[in-house]
C-alpha cells in the first residue's frame, strides 16, 4: 500500500479517508505529483474522529488486485491484520508442497520469522502488522528501530541511544535491556545517555558528569563500575561527594520524601468516564480523583496515552456539554474544572528567537522595567526598543539573534557569532542603557538562578525565575534559543507558565 501499484486508489494506502471529502483540486499545484503529497500530508495532520474507513478497501488499504493475492488460504489483507505473536505462530506453521513454492520461499520465509522474532523480544508481539506508524508511543517507535538493528548481524558498530527507556514500562524496560544486551554480545560497542536505574546497573562501565547542570556541570565526577545497593557502597558514597548518581544508587531515597500520602474518601469528588472506547480501549469506565495527584501506567501501548488524549482531554474540552462521536458514552465532574492545561515535551519554540523568558513572558516585565529607567526616558526608548524582534534596538547585522545563519551548498546550515554586536543581540546605543550595571544584553545571558538574585526587589520577574529555579531549570540563560532544549526543559517551562 505503499506504491501506486498496490495502493488503494480511494484512500491512497491510508486505509482511511476524510469524513468530508473535497474535490482533488490541482489547480493550486504545479503538478499532479504535489498536489497528490499534499493531499496525504493533510491526510497525516488531520485528527481521528475526522477520518473513517475507506468505503473501497474497507481499511485494507489495497486496490482489488492486490487484495486478491493470497498466500496459501490466506488473503494478504487478512495477514497483515495479524499481530505480531499471531503472525509469527501462523508463518512459523506455514510450508509450501510445490517444488517451484518451496524454492521462492526457501530464503523468504525465514527471513520474515527472524524478524517476527525480533520484534517479539522487545516486547512488541501485540502490535498489528498494518498498525500506522502515528499511533504507535515513542517506546514503541524505538524498539521497532532496536529490532532492525538486532535484525542487521553488523559487527564492530557503535550505538549510541538517548534515554532509550523513556517512557518505558519496568516490564518492557527488561526487554530492552536484553536487546542492548543481545547487540553488545555481537561484538558491538554502545553508549547510553541514561537516568533510568536498571540500565545504569546493567552497565559495565558508567561515567557520571556533573556535579550541576549547565555552567555547572561539564566535569567527570565519578567513572568506573555502577555502584550496587549494599553496605559497602553505602560506606564509599563519602568518597565521591560530588557525584549524585552514585549517592543516589547506594542509598536510595524512600517516598514520600515529605508528610505521608493523602487519602482519597469513597465520597471524594471524582471525574468520571464510562465505557471508553478509542483505538485498544475496550469500553472502560475510569474514575479520577479531583485535588490528587493521579498517575496513569501500564506497559507500552497499554492504552495510556489514548485514554489521556483521546478521551480525559476530550471530556475536558467538552465540559459537561453534548456531543456526537465522542470516544466515551458518558462524562461526568468535569464541568467543575476551570481550566485545562496540557503539558507535553513538544518544543515551545521553532525559531532561534524564541527563549525561556520570552515564553514566561517576564521578558515583556524586564523590557518595561528597562524603558522607565531615567537614562530611557531622557533618549526617548519605550519597551519595544528593548525587543530583539522588531527594528529599533536589535542589531541590524544579525537582526536580534547574536548569531549570523550561513548557507552553505552541500553542507548543513551553520550559525557564526555576530561580530558586530559580540552575541549581545542589540545596537550600541540601546547596550548604554544599564540597570544596576547591567545592559539588556547582559540580563539575556544571565542563567535563570542569577537573574532570579539580579531581580529580587522585582517581584513580577523574580515570581517566575523563582518557579523556574524550584522546577532545576536554574542553569539555563534566560536568552538561551528554544531549539536547544530538552524535551524536558520545555515541558518543566509550560508546566511554570
Amino acid at each position: 500500500f505503499n506504491s501506486p501499484h498496490g495502493w488503494c486508489h480511494e484512500c491512497r494506502g491510508h486505509g482511511r479517508v476524510p469524513k468530508r471529502r473535497r474535490r482533488f483540486d490541482t489547480s493550486r499545484f504545479e503538478s499532479v505529483l504535489e498536489a497528490e503529497m499534499d493531499a496525504d500530508r493533510s491526510i497525516e495532520r488531520m485528527d481521528a474522529h475526522e477520518l473513517v474507513q475507506c468505503p473501497a478497501c474497507h481499511g485494507s488499504r489495497l486496490n482489488p488486485t492486490a487484495a486478491s493475492v493470497h498466500l496459501g488460504p490466506t488473503p494478504i489483507s487478512s495477514l497483515s491484520s495479524l499481530s505480531i505473536d499471531d503472525a509469527g505462530k501462523h508463518f512459523a506453521k506455514l510450508k509450501f508442497s510445490g517444488d517451484r513454492e518451496t524454492l521462492i520461499a526457501r530464503d523468504i520465509l525465514p527471513e520474515i520469522r527472524q524478524r517476527l522474532t525480533f520484534l517479539q523480544e522487545v516486547g512488541l508481539g501485540y502490535l498489528q502488522l498494518d498498525r500506522s506508524g502515528t499511533t504507535l508511543s515513542g517506546g514503541e517507535s524505538q524498539r521497532i528501530r532496536l529490532a532492525a538493528q538486532l535484525g542487521s548481524n553488523l559487527r564492530g558498530v557503535l550505538y549510541v541511544l538517548d534515554e532509550p527507556t523513556i517512557g518505558l514500562h519496568p516490564r518492557d524496560n527488561a526487554a530492552l535491556l536484553k536487546t542492548l544486551g543481545s547487540l553488545r554480545d555481537q561484538g558491538n560497542s554502545l553508549i547510553v545517555v541514561e537516568h533510568d536505574e536498571d540500565t545504569i546497573a546493567q552497565a559495565d562501565h558508567l561515567i557520571d558528569l556533573g556535579p550541576g547542570a549547565g555552567r555547572l556541570g561539564g566535569q567527570v565526577v565519578y567513572q568506573g563500575k555502577p555502584p550496587k545497593m549494599d553496605e559497602k557502597s553505602r560506606k564509599t558514597a563519602a568518597a565521591h561527594p560530588e557525584s549524585p548518581t552514585y549517592r543516589s544508587l547506594s542509598q536510595p531515597i524512600n517516598h514520600p520524601i515529605r508528610g505521608e500520602r493523602r487519602p482519597v474518601p469513597k465520597n471524594h469528588p471524582m471525574l468520571h468516564l464510562t465505557e471508553c472506547r478509542a483505538n485498544n480501549l475496550k469500553a472502560i469506565d475510569v474514575s479520577i480523583p479531583t485535588g490528587r495527584l493521579t498517575v496513569l501506567t501500564g506497559i507500552s501501548g497499554s492504552g495510556k496515552s489514548t485514554l489521556m488524549h483521546s478521551c480525559v482531554a476530550e471530556a475536558a474540552a467538552l465540559a459537561g456539554k453534548k456531543a456526537k462521536n465522542t470516544h466515551f458514552k458518558k462524562a461526568t465532574g468535569f464541568e467543575k474544572l476551570q481550566n485545562v492545561y496540557e503539558v507535553d515535551q513538544s518544543p515551545i519554540g521553532k525559531t532561534s528567537r524564541s527563549c525561556p523568558a520570552t515564553y514566561v513572558k517576564v521578558f515583556d516585565d524586564i523590557r518595561a522595567l528597562f524603558a522607565q529607567l531615567p537614562e530611557s526616558r531622557m533618549r526617548g526608548f519605550d519597551a519595544s526598543r528593548f525587543s530583539f524582534n522588531t527594528d529599533g534596538g536589535r542589531c541590524p547585522d544579525c537582526k536580534g539573534n547574536g548569531r549570523i545563519k550561513l548557507e552553505m551548498d552541500f553542507l548543513p546550515s551553520t550559525w557564526v557569532h555576530c561580530e558586530t554586536c559580540n552575541g549581545a543581540r542589540y545596537n550600541p546605543a540601546t547596550l548604554e542603557v544599564t540597570f544596576r550595571e547591567k545592559n539588556i544584553g547582559e540580563v539575556l545571558a544571565m542563567t535563570i538562578d542569577e537573574a532570579a538574585s539580579f531581580f529580587e526587589s522585582q517581584p513580577r520577574i523574580a515570581a517566575p525565575l523563582r518557579l523556574m529555579a524550584d522546577t532545576g531549570l536554574g542553569y539555563l540563560q534566560l536568552g538561551q534559543a528554544s531549539p536547544t532544549l530538552s524535551g524536558g526543559e520545555a515541558q518543566r517551562i509550560k508546566l511554570v507558565s
